[in-house]
């Protein structure tokens, strides 16, 4: 940056703004001491070191060769120019100078003009999270503070960590029933409350910042409603803290709003304990969980620019600790891809370099999983050509960006890059990635699969009832009409006696309808009650002979049902046995919607079974049916059954699979084993060599015709 002060030496430097103040600060990570300049215009605070302390505690009505000559003259800083050619450009950059070196005051406005995002760049920013500025609570809180001094006494810390403790072992001993209970709440009733909670919870959480920063005597300019995927919540500017030259007291600020949550949670925990089931207990129990979950599960990770963060940044002693973490994981990253000897950004220990490295490393890692979530929520909850749009944006904004401007770096220094051995094994690396991910590797497709005989029969209780005789035994060889289990169900025989009863009271009134007038113009409604009587009675006398379960099929009693004994009870939905023919067995294999495209049939297979002490079998694809399962019908891989397939149980209670999958038959080309039963396992098909880049993009295609309506 041109600028006169540097041109020429004898030139006075550009005066400071008179509205700044320095305030010491607290002491640097290796003890030197610090100063903070304080803006009151911007409300912004930047910290210095002592060489520049030395140089603008000097500033006024020098030259820069004056400045350097005195400061050398008077203290041991040997401060050069280039030092103080970049503190120029660090007080011109941040508009703390009384006037730009050139073009008056028009240079800040273009400056503040460039810096001012696009719509674009802004909506991509805060479409997710924005903040609306609605008070000045300052004295509020200075007036009300005396009134909750209290509750910052070691005493009240040490009662709520002891009720926190023993409602933490009250809860151990009925820990089921306390996570039974938040399956209650996954509905869209539950979700308000829990929404709702979250702002309760996020209004202590902030007023623990505020009292906090008031108590230590910090100026609190402004509180409003921030919005957080859409979500209203409170939040607090507590900027002013920079004025502490205590790091103690900082961090005391920045943990205070974990503090309360973890406070609520204990108070609600303890709580729950002694609550009856019913709204309030369900509220408490809501009270608990949202606590936690913010103050453990999200503030607490120094991750991202939460209370986390700026803890740790203030017990580390390191203001700004995500940019100059991601300053030292970049040079590491460079010297370890291309052997680049280059200056540390900034002189530390070893033991804080390797720090910073692995938490700017583990910053992006976490970064880019976030990032990725964040865009598949977007699209799942938006319409879905915007939650594309928004999906699109989300990767390339906030992953692609990114990782391209490191590209672009590495491509500006490719001149010394080329020079270093290392870079040779970084791109042969490279180069075996980008094969793995292109070249066709694999020529075999993977689908769950069930080997069953067929015919077979699953035999299954009509009505729910009590067994009262057991014919059959597991292995037994049954033929058509054969007897397998006698039910009883006093249900049905009640429900019988009472039909009887009807019979025979409408039965009498036919008899009796030539008595009177009256009762001769009922008789064609007595007729018509007593023939659906007789209906109803004859269906129930069926359901009666039903309860002798008989085989209908030939063939052999297999997977009788674990426990069936004379005298048990079971219902409808219990599969009491399965009679199998085991002169014919048939395989099936369920492909989903990104695989079916590459069989055929005649493809050679392989059936391996899940038991590892049963043989592979050979096979082959006869038949891949064109239309999905919409309603599953192969209930040995649903994922209710311990299968590998996904479902999920409609209104109708009926299995659908949470995503498309086709049926496909494939033919034994080996003796059948006669296992007799059904085996589940996998179906390995030899398909055409597909290369991992081919599948991603096919599927990614397909998601977007699909989701697009294309």
């Amino acid at each position: 940056m041109s600028q006169p002060a540097l041109q020429n030496q004898e030139k006075i430097l550009p005066p400071l703004r008179e509205d700044l103040r320095f305030i010491e600060g607290a002491s640097g990570p290796d003890g030197s001491p610090t100063w903070v300049i304080v803006d009151p215009v911007r409300g912004k605070y930047f910290q210095i070191g002592w060489a520049a302390y030395q140089m603008l505690s000097r500033w006024r009505g020098l030259s820069a060769e004056a400045l350097l000559l005195q400061i050398h003259a008077e203290t041991t800083c040997r401060a050069t120019q280039e030092d103080l050619d970049a503190l120029l450009r660090f007080l011109h950059g941040n508009h703390l100078m009384r006037d730009p070196p050139q073009g008056g005051y028009r240079a800040y406005a273009a400056h503040a003009d460039a810096a001012r995002p696009s719509w674009l760049a802004w909506l991509v920013h805060h479409y997710l999270f924005f903040q609306i500025p609605l008070i000045q609570p300052d004295r509020f809180l200075r007036v009300t503070l005396p009134y909750v001094e209290w509750i910052f006494s070691r005493s009240v810390a040490c009662i709520i960590a002891l009720i926190g403790l023993t409602g933490l072992y009250l809860v151990s001993r009925q820990w089921d029933t306390f996570t039974a209970s938040i399956l209650h709440f996954f509905t869209l009733r539950g979700l308000g409350l829990y929404v709702l909670c979250l702002a309760v919870v996020k209004v202590f959480h902030e007023l623990g910042h505020v009292y906090t920063a008031a108590r230590y005597g910090c100026r609190i300019p402004a509180m409003g409603i921030a919005m957080v995927v859409m979500v209203p919540m409170l939040y607090s500017d507590t900027s002013d803290a920079w004025r502490l030259a205590s790091r103690r007291q900082r961090a005391a600020i920045g943990a205070a709003g974990m503090i309360v949550e973890i406070s609520l949670a204990a108070l609600a925990i303890f709580i729950w304990n002694f609550l009856d089931d019913g709204v309030v207990r369900s509220l408490v129990f809501i009270m608990a969980t949202t606590s936690l979950l913010v103050g453990i599960g999200i503030n607490l990770s120094p991750l991202l620019r939460f209370d986390g963060y700026y803890v740790l940044s203030d017990l580390l002693g390191i203001p700004n600790l995500h940019d100059r973490a991601f300053a030292f994981g970049q040079w590491q990253l460079r010297r370890l891809l291309f052997g680049l000897d280059v200056p540390m950004p900034e002189p530390v220990s070893a033991a804080r370099r390797r720090l910073l490295v692995w938490f700017a490393w583990a910053v992006w890692a976490y970064r880019f999983m976030l990032f990725l979530g964040i865009a598949f929520m977007v699209y799942e909850y938006f319409f879905k050509l915007l939650g594309i749009i928004l999906f699109a944006v989300e990767i390339v904004w906030f992953i692609l960006l990114p990782i391209g401007r490191e590209l672009n770096v590495w491509w500006g220094l490719r001149g010394v890059i080329g020079e270093h051995n290392r870079t040779w094994a970084s791109v042969g690396v490279l180069v075996f990635l980008i094969a793995v991910l292109f070249v066709p590797w694999s020529d075999r497709l993977s689908f769950p699969a069930v080997l069953e005989s067929t015919p077979h029969a699953t035999i299954y209780a009509p009505v729910p009832g009590r067994v009262v005789e057991l014919v059959v035994s597991e292995g037994q060889r049954v033929g058509v009409g054969d007897k397998l289990v006698v039910l009883e169900s006093p249900t049905l025989e009640k429900d019988m006696a009472l039909t009887r009863k009807k019979v025979e009271v409408e039965r009498l009134k036919g008899r009796r309808q030539f008595v009177n007038q009256q009762e001769l113009a009922k008789h064609q409604v007595t007729l018509e009650m007593l023939k659906a009587h007789l209906s109803h009675l004859e269906g129930l006398q069926q359901q009666q002979q039903n309860l002798s379960l008989i085989s209908p099929i030939t063939g052999v009693v297999t997977d009788r049902a674990e426990a069936l004994h004379v005298g048990r009870w079971v219902n409808k939905e219990l599969p009491l046995a399965y009679v199998t023919d085991p002169a014919g067995e048939v395989l099936h294999a369920l492909a989903p919607e990104t695989d079916v495209g590459y069989l055929r049939a005649g493809q050679s297979a392989r059936f391996i079974p899940e038991a590892p002490d049963r043989p592979s079998i050979k096979a082959k694809v006869v038949e891949i049916r064109d239309i999905d399962e919409s309603s599953f019908t192969v209930p040995y891989l649903a994922s209710q059954y311990g299968g590998d397939v996904a479902v999920r149980e409609d209104a109708a209670r009926k299995l659908r699979p949470e995503a498309s999958v086709y049926r496909v038959t494939l033919q034994l080309l080996e003796s059948p084993p006669q296992w007799n039963q059904a085996v589940r396992g996998t179906v390995l098909v030899e398909g055409p060599c597909i290369s991992f880049a081919q599948r991603l993009w096919e599927q990614s295609a397909r998601i977007f015709i699909r989701e697009s309506g294309a």
